[in-house]
């Protein structure tokens, strides 16, 4: 290896030229990949993960559990690499979520889900879909359709047959759910008495519509040489010819259908309605991105559609924005940028004032960017996208020590040999003997300090599920910057100092490091005076600040600030969607008049494609808030959100949950259901699981920080159950197919065939008018036919009645289960939890056969801090053998690890003094850490091995180590330490992520500096004295 490195310098001081020639094309490729390669605010987080919807309408959670979710269930058991299959059932929709383990292709997955799909033994006529291809990062644009003069049904219209198809063609758009609106339909009101007065049944009428809407087609025939081909057409075009459908003849009388019910332009039985502002129902379209995209091109080709799309619609409809996720990935990146900007500007600061040389600033400072494109480079050809985590954590500091080392060192020799020899004939004689030897013997503590680093990030590499999509990147991105760094540091760092540091090479007067080195020197010799009890005292405050980690509170990750406010509100089953749209437009005015809100959309039920899997008694409000910065109340985010919980508690019965938009589709599907945290109760009895739920609710509301408390309930849905009496339909001679079929087409409605207006094409419904449905004197009073041809009404054929069922049905392999949820605020969620844990375990006793689950971030932190206790130690046995190979001995690799528990002191007490909980982030700023504090122990141990190769005694090898070294071990501790601070202090939006990682970085290098320059080499000093010398203190013959 020593070799190698030796042949990368001597290769690179005789072929300047070829160096040049590979960076400028470094730095041209570079850009083209910085330009291509995807930037987003954050990275998708879940697991590959396919998701299959299925719609039954007007089927009860039950009868579709039964039929559909359960048959796909067992289907999709034969799925190869899966690990969970969670779904959830609810009236009329089924959606069951393939989870898959780490790195499994996406389109491996859908392969196989969609060839055990037709495994499935389904209802006829059912049809599960294959969701599009999307994370619950997609989501990138909202908008809404207003119109002044547009009725909701025919700006429901154009979203469905004109914007929706169109904006589907934009690249890189998964898909469009259209929520809110009317589908428009053609409804043939039935009116029973003219049925009865005719002797028809609903049954005739409706296989009448059926069969005469049809075009055919009769082959060809040839006329005139010509040949002609036939077509019957039959297709109905509008309201009036369905009216003048023949559903019977009487006697020569032809009956139609106008002489039994009234058509009419209608809509189907709305799913949900959405509100904007001061308008109570619009259309409102959201436009997913497909996975791996990049969002900037896609939202900019979106925006482009929109303006051709908006140029072609009625002039008094208009697209109107409501969510651009392209504001929040300018945001981050303006936070990122301004970080990494004021990061450099102090950086090269740092090497000034430390060099007092132009010329070695800027030797160092090309680094930077130079590393920071090969970063992109090796990105780029992995496939990887950028975004804030990923880049907000790049240190320069940490990038360009190696280059510091490399330049101060070679600096520092010509400086000697130009006092050597004057500076005259220093100026003359040829400096490229002097530099290759400098270069290679600092080449060999570089190489293995930046090897230690990136080793040191291997932990990050392993990480699972959501942490480890989540820092990965960030771990490649630093990865490859710091092998950029390694590269251009043993190549275009002596070539450039060969050039620029041809003359006049000397250390100027400079006061402050001069200041700087009598006040090292004098600590240092104080330290020395009083060894003993300064290593004891040392080690003493080691074990205690170690100790103190178990002061630290927990938590998986610090909430991001995406610069909105999400929030649910979870209302009781039963309601209406009348009832729960009122509501929503009233809390949506309420939330409109705080200042520091700028706009305000709701959401009620779900949108009629079934992605979401929710109700009525759902309500979203998507809340934009001003920057904080604009807010002349001076609260902080948290603060609002108190006061926005303190004020909506007028509400009762309605629980409150507050989030954000990308946070709330992370948190959904981590957790399985909507909420961060979950505690699961799996039973087979949805009611016995709801009484269980509720004791748990109990007593997670005597527990402090505990918020957003609430049972995701099953049971509530009331029903109106028809149940057919067997002998009764025998003793009649009513078949129980017409019975059910009329039900199901009276009541709910059935589609008889399709009305087509050129490309659009309409439900043509057959329904009894409302006042014939609308209550059980009503519906008991529908007619069926017998077999006979008598009409019998339905209370003569069943039991009419009303119960209260299940709602929704979630399942999470193949066992019901029902939740409570909640989120932590104002506390750790480590303590938090763990105390929820106790006291339910103490006061809840669960039914036999019932078992408990907590899902969510608890158990994504659990994982993470488990997976970090098993890798953290094999990293440091792997950079203890790079340190074995470096030293040829265990002794100095031995001392150099003593600098990872003194600087992990620092990050400990740096996150006590901050506030901050030990959170994933924390981790992975102790994983960095630990990497850099290394590097300096390498320093000093490899300076005072040379020392004593050169004669000097162990004492005097000590202190001139200290003292050369002062200056190479401030300046990489301060650029580090600088260079992360912008971070550590940042407030912008998603800094959140960047601060503990950055604050556990500068404090642990406060103390590890401290250590490495004033306690370490008591330490070294008292090991060589015994290990390496007799009692005469002459050093022994053997290697050192």
């Amino acid at each position: 290896m020593h070799s190698f490195i030796d042949k990368i310098i001597t290769f690179s001081l005789k072929n300047k030229f070829f160096i040049f020639f590979c960076t400028g094309l470094s730095i041209l490729i570079g850009i083209a990949c910085f330009t291509r390669t995807p930037v987003d605010a954050f990275p998708d987080v879940t697991n590959t993960k396919v998701t299959i919807i299925t719609q039954w309408p007007g089927r009860s959670a039950e009868e579709v559990e039964k039929f559909i979710t359960i048959p796909i269930e067992i289907a999709m058991n034969s799925v190869q690499k899966k690990t969970d299959i969670r779904s959830s059932t609810l009236f009329g929709l089924s959606v069951v979520n393939v989870m898959f383990d780490d790195h499994v292709d996406d389109f491996f997955a859908r392969q196989q889900v969609y060839n055990l799909l037709n495994d499935a033994d389904l209802p006829e006529g059912i049809t599960p879909e294959v969701q599009p291809l999307y994370g619950p990062t997609g989501e990138i644009f909202r908008y809404t359709l207003q119109s002044d003069k547009q009725t909701a049904r025919e700006l429901k219209t154009l979203q469905d047959w004109m914007i929706d198809r169109k904006l589907r063609a934009v690249p890189g758009v998964a898909d469009i759910v259209s929520f809110g609106g009317e589908v428009k339909t053609f409804e043939v009101s039935i009116n029973p008495n003219q049925l009865m007065s005719y002797g028809i049944s609903t049954l005739e009428l409706y296989e009448a519509i059926s069969k005469s809407n049809l075009n055919v087609g009769g082959d060809i025939i040839t006329k005139s040489s010509q040949a002609y081909v036939v077509r019957g057409i039959g297709l109905i075009n509008d309201i009036k010819e369905i009216e003048n459908i023949v559903v019977k003849n009487i006697n020569g009388t032809p009956i139609l259908v106008k002489h039994l019910a009234t058509v009419k332009e209608s809509c189907l039985p709305r799913l949900g309605q959405v509100g904007c502002m001061d308008k109570d129902d619009v259309v409102e379209g959201i436009v997913v991105m497909r996975k791996g995209e990049n969002p900037e091109l896609v939202i900019n080709a979106l925006k482009d559609k929109i303006k051709e799309i908006q140029s072609e619609l009625p002039d008094d409809v208009r697209i109107v924005p409501f969510y651009d996720r392209e504001d929040l990935v300018h945001l981050a990146i303006h936070t990122v940028t301004k970080n990494l900007t004021e990061g450099l500007v102090f950086v090269i600061f740092v090497i000034l004032i430390f060099m007092a040389d132009w010329r070695t600033t800027v030797i160092v400072a090309v680094i930077i960017p130079l590393a920071l494109l090969f970063a992109f480079i090796c990105l780029y050809i992995m496939g990887m996208s950028a975004n804030l985590l990923s880049m907000g954590a790049i240190d320069f500091g940490i990038i360009v020590d190696g280059a510091v080392v490399m330049t101060e060192g070679l600096f520092v020799m010509l400086d000697k040999k130009a006092k050597e020899v004057g500076m005259p004939a220093f100026n003359l004689m040829s400096k490229m003997g002097i530099i290759r030897k400098t270069a290679k013997r600092q080449a060999k503590s570089v190489f293995f300090s930046k090897m230690i680093i990136i080793t040191a990030l291997f932990p990050i590499f392993s990480f699972q599920k959501v942490e480890g999509k989540m820092f990965s990147p960030l771990a490649y991105t630093l990865g490859f910057a710091l092998l950029g760094a390694l590269l251009f540091t043993l190549t275009l760092v002596p070539v450039l100092s060969s050039i620029l540091l041809k003359k006049n090479v000397s250390e100027k007067h400079n006061p402050f490091l001069n200041a700087v080195n009598k006040y090292a020197s004098s600590v240092f010799d104080y330290c020395h005076q009083f060894k003993k009890r300064v290593i004891v005292s040392s080690t003493i405050i080691a074990v205690v600040g170690l100790w103190s980690f178990t002061w630290l509170g927990t938590e998986f990750l610090p909430q991001l600030n995406e610069g909105s406010i999400y929030i649910r509100a979870t209302l009781p089953q039963s309601i209406s969607l009348q009832e729960s749209v009122k509501l929503a437009n009233e809390i949506r005015g309420k939330l409109l008049s705080y200042a520091e809100v700028r706009k305000v959309l709701s959401q009620t039920g779900r949108p009629n494609d079934g992605t979401d899997a929710t109700g009525f008694y759902n309500i979203e409000f998507h809340v934009d808030i001003y920057p904080e910065k604009e807010w002349k109340s001076k609260l902080t985010k948290n603060e609002l959100i108190e006061k926005l919980q303190n004020d909506l508690e007028i509400y009762p019965g309605i629980d409150f949950n507050f989030s954000q938009p990308i946070t709330d589709n992370v948190e959904e599907a981590a957790s399985g259901v909507k909420g961060s945290i979950a505690v699961k109760v799996f039973g087979k009895d949805l009611y016995e699981s709801e009484q269980t739920a509720d004791k748990i609710y109990n007593v997670l509301k005597t527990v402090d920080g505990i918020e957003d408390l609430g049972v995701i309930r099953n049971i509530g849905q009331p029903e109106l159950r028809i149940e057919l009496n067997e002998s009764n339909l025998a003793r009649y001679g009513v078949a129980k197919e017409d019975i059910q079929s009329i039900i199901e087409m009276a009541i709910g409605g059935k589609s008889a065939s399709l009305l087509y207006e050129d490309e659009r094409k309409f439900h043509i419904m057959v329904r009894y008018a409302e006042e014939f449905r609308r209550n059980e004197e009503e519906i008991g009073k529908i007619l069926v036919p017998a077999k006979d041809g008598a009409m019998i009404p339905i209370q003569e054929l069943a039991d009419i009645k009303t119960i209260t069922g299940p709602l929704i049905i979630y399942r999470d392999n193949h066992t019901r289960f029902c939740a409570v949820k909640f989120s932590v605020r104002g506390r750790d969620m480590g303590s938090a939890v763990k105390e929820a844990q106790q006291k339910v375990a103490r006061q809840v006793s669960l039914p036999e056969g019932y078992t408990l689950k907590w899902t969510g971030d608890f158990e994504n932190q659990q994982r993470a801090s488990k997976r970090l206790a098993q890798v953290v130690p094999i990293s440091i046995a792997i950079i203890f053998i790079i340190l074995f190979v470096l030293f040829g001995n265990s002794r100095d690799a031995g001392l150099v690890l003593l600098n990872v528990p003194y600087a992990a002191v620092g990050g400990i007490g740096a996150l006590l003094i901050t506030g901050f909980n030990f959170s994933i982030s924390a981790g992975i700023g102790f994983i960095a850490l630990f990497g850099i504090c290394i590097q300096n122990g390498v320093i000093i141990v490899s300076d005072i091995k040379q020392n004593l190769w050169n004669g000097l005694k162990l004492e005097e090898s000590i202190h001139q180590s200290v003292k050369a070294r002062v200056r190479s071990v401030l300046m990489t501790a301060m650029m580090a330490t600088i260079g992360l601070m912008p971070a550590a202090v940042s407030t912008g939006i998603g800094s959140e992520s960047q601060r503990p990682l950055a604050i556990v970085i500068i404090g642990g290098l406060v103390t590890a500096t401290f250590f490495t320059l004033f306690i370490f080499p008591l330490m070294i000093e008292s090991v060589y004295r015994i290990v390496l010398f007799d009692k005469n203190g002459k050093l022994k013959q053997r290697k050192l």
